[in-house]
């Protein structure tokens, strides 16, 4: 096969589902906390649900991928250099999206059953959050002046946020008068006055 033949195809194929990534993530950003149907987003391409999820292996890698595009959005938000209460930013921007919020929760309860695809995502995502976290949190409590902050009490930072940070986008779906950005930034001032691990 000629290097021309596999580009065409395979170059539509993936501006395809780059569009469909992308007006997914606007259908969240449009609906309640139950989130747009396939059927409504495959609307906005001009495809049924079958063609929508013919550039998916399945419904659920096509649910993993919505949250991978959301993550890389979040990331040219959140700046990595930045003191680690920043971190509350990417919660007070959930709090525009609920439907997406009830996705990543609902994709998260999945991944611990390895033949789902969110089981992957969701290991390579937490690994390499914790360590950005990680890293956020060393910078800043060494700015406060904490220079006996060992590597584990910054892992063990980042697990806490990591955690709390999932476990708040659960509660305020229940109950949306949470203030997660509050709450999260409460919790990183009490971690960054005693960040050793006793």
């Amino acid at each position: 096969m000629s290097e021309t033949a596999r580009r065409g195809p395979y170059a539509k194929g993936v501006a395809r589902r780059e569009q469909i990534l992308h007006e997914a993530l606007l259908a969240y950003a449009e609906s309640d906390s139950s989130g747009p149907s396939l059927r409504s987003i495959a609307e906005r391409v001009g495809l049924s649900e079958r063609g929508l999820l013919h550039y998916f292996a399945s419904k659920d890698e096509l649910y993993v991928s919505i949250l991978a595009e959301r993550d890389a959005s979040d990331v040219e938000v959140l700046d990595l250099d930045a003191p680690i209460d920043q971190l509350a930013l990417m919660r007070s921007s959930s709090s525009q999206t609920p439907g997406l919020v009830r996705l990543f929760l609902e994709m998260a309860v999945a991944a611990p059953d390895r033949t789902n695809a969110a089981h992957d995502f969701f290991t390579r995502r937490y690994a390499r959050l914790r360590q950005s976290v990680g890293r956020m949190f060393s910078r800043t409590v060494a700015e406060l002046g904490h220079d006996d902050v060992e590597e584990s009490d910054s892992e063990f930072a980042a697990r806490i946020l990591v955690a709390a940070s999932d476990g708040l986008q659960l509660q305020w779906l229940l109950d949306p008068s949470i203030d997660m950005k509050a709450d999260l930034q409460r919790l990183v001032r009490a971690l960054e006055a005693t960040p050793r691990v006793e």
